[in-house]
């Protein structure tokens, strides 16, 4: 507090000097300019201008006056918060009604900074919302992959499902087969039966057992009406271990058996293999041809909903 009211009469003693300066400065200009005039021998006799330079110097001194007598009040106001502010700092007291004087004459003197503060605040207001706006962004953008993530999940998942009701409808159907036109190099019924055992480590998440099976049955006989399935079931273990480009290789080759039953079900898969790694213009192509050559496929629905998302 004490150094406030410090700081406050030097401010006041410096303005009290640059009035004064200003004040000396006006006067000395009117001595030097103006020029005496002649006084009149009898007062009852008015003074009459003629000359219109002298005229217009009467004026100029009367506006200098009215400057003067302003600059005195204000003179006079500033000595006499001097003094008020004086008789605080010596008495060591604080008076209500002298610091409510004291705001009133620094009312205009805040007013200025009002406006600067105003600016201020609009620019803390405008970078709060860019800072919220921000915000939102990062949380659409979180949305959003949130979304594709779930999509992929789904789709995991989906193919899990189908794969398991395809791999049960094919052990059904070969149950229901009494012959196979075609003679293998081993006998229909261990060929069948190997098929079966593979297909049921699939169901099991058996890998490699599966894997193994499967590749045994097409170097065994690539001409049985089985083989082209073994191949699918390859495609398959590799779309379930994640290795999507290893994947689509194996579904490719489905497609060179003869008479496949496994074509439009490849075909659907490497449309996935590609949503799985990201290249969705690519499975947009290939669900593309999905329904073009397979209309009549079980994918065609599916295929036509993943084509339409994107």
């Amino acid at each position: 507090m004490l150094n406030i009211k410090l700081d406050a009469q030097y401010l006041f003693k410096i303005k009290l000097l640059v009035l004064c300066y200003i004040l000396f400065f006006i006067i000395g200009c009117q001595g030097g300019s103006s020029k005496p005039t002649p006084q009149a021998k009898s007062q009852s006799i008015p003074l009459v201008v003629t000359n219109p330079k002298t005229m217009d110097n009467m004026i100029s001194m009367e506006k200098d006056s009215n400057k003067i007598n302003n600059l005195e009040k204000k003179i006079l106001l500033m000595q006499a918060q001097l003094d008020i502010n004086s008789r605080l700092i010596d008495s060591n007291y604080v008076n209500n009604d002298e610091i409510r004087i004291f705001n009133e004459k620094y009312k205009e003197t805040l007013m200025s900074f009002e406006n600067n503060d105003m600016e201020q605040d609009y620019l803390t207001i405008l970078n709060r919302m860019q800072q919220k706006i921000a915000i939102l962004e990062d949380r659409t953008f979180y949305t959003d992959s949130l979304y594709f993530e779930i999509m992929t999940d789904m789709v995991m998942i989906e193919n899990k499902i189908s794969s398991l009701l395809l791999s049960f409808q094919e052990i059904n159907d070969l149950g229901d087969k009494k012959s196979i036109n075609i003679v293998p190099k081993i006998t229909d019924e261990e060929y069948t039966e190997k098929y079966i055992e593979a297909l049921a480590d699939y169901q099991n998440a058996e890998w490699d057992k599966s894997l193994s099976g499967f590749g045994f049955l097409i170097h065994s006989d690539d001409n049985h009406d089985l083989a082209d399935n073994c191949q699918y079931w390859i495609g398959e273990i590799y779309y379930a271990l994640s290795d999507y480009k290893r994947s689509i290789r194996e579904f490719d080759k489905v497609f060179s058996f003869s008479g496949t039953n496994k074509d439009d079900d490849a075909q659907f898969k490497i449309g996935l293999c590609y949503m799985n790694i990201g290249q969705i213009d690519k499975a947009i192509i290939e669900f593309n041809e999905l329904l073009d050559s397979y209309p009549n496929s079980e994918y065609y629905v599916r295929a036509k909903d993943y084509i339409n998302q994107y």
